[in-house]
């Protein structure tokens, strides 16, 4: 019976102070793995299709987290987080949406901001001289622009229409500026309006017109972050903020401010 008894004090010595320890040992180093693993996991980034390719070079300078790009008009995006399409970040080509995701609670409350103001070009890749608003004025052949119900760009640059040439009808509509610049680049439409950043430094600077941006209302494009994020995504909302991502972005053909 003594012998017993003492095993049984033995027994309980060794809860305490042997397994108590080994317990709260695995449970830290199970919660530091689930924490790497959450954090090591792609952020899931939808994108407006004008910045797609931009949003690329900044996420090759981003080494803190893997991230995947869903690039869309910023409509359809819309419309997938609505429906619960689990994406992180929204960056849309305009400020409307990400207003009315965080109206309707679908983003975390102050993480909106502006990444990028757009800037609108006429481009015509064949054409033998200087495109400048002459040309596009005289103009009498099919435009490509971006769907106007759907993409930013392309409710810009039906502004510029209806201002300029109020009678042109001859319209090719792409699903968004990504489309757009297709159709354009493939010789399928000769001319249309995309962003700049789709053609600074690909093509010469005399094969489109900057067109000035007093004459169509501001492409502010905003970001924010949305409700059911995973780890890391306002870090990520953090450094699009940054000094070296607005460098990354100016150089790409966007301005970081509305002009006043």
């Amino acid at each position: 019976m003594a012998g017993a008894a003492a095993k049984h004090r033995l027994s309980l010595l060794r809860d305490q102070f042997v397994d108590v320890p080994v317990r709260a040992f695995l449970v830290a180093c199970i919660a530091v793995l689930f924490s790497a693993t959450s954090v090591a996991n792609p952020l899931r980034v939808a994108v407006a299709a004008n910045f797609k390719s931009t949003l690329v070079t900044l996420t090759t300078a981003y080494a803190d987290q893997e991230i995947d790009i869903i690039a869309g008009s910023t409509g359809m995006l819309y419309s997938q987080i609505r429906h619960g399409a689990p994406f992180d970040l929204f960056l849309a080509a305009d400020s409307l949406h990400p207003q009315l995701l965080e109206q309707a609670n679908l983003a975390l409350s102050g993480s909106r901001f502006t990444y990028a103001v757009g800037q609108l070009v006429f481009w015509v890749p064949k054409h033998a001289g200087t495109v400048d608003q002459p040309l596009f004025l005289a103009f009498d052949d099919a435009i490509a622009v971006a769907n106007p119900k759907l993409a930013p760009y392309g409710q810009a640059a039906m502004v510029l229409i209806d201002k300029f040439k109020p009678e042109h009808k001859a319209l090719i509509y792409g699903n968004n500026v990504n489309q757009t610049f297709q159709f354009i680049d493939s010789g399928n439409v000769a001319a249309g309006f995309i962003s700049l950043a789709q053609v600074k430094g690909r093509s010469p600077a005399a094969s489109w017109w900057l067109a000035p941006t007093s004459e169509y209302p501001a492409i502010e494009q905003q970001a924010i972050v949305l409700k059911n994020h995973q780890p890391g995504a306002e870090e990520f909302a953090l450094f699009l903020q940054s000094e070296r991502a607005r460098r990354i972005i100016t150089d790409a053909g966007y301005r970081t401010a509305v002009a006043l």
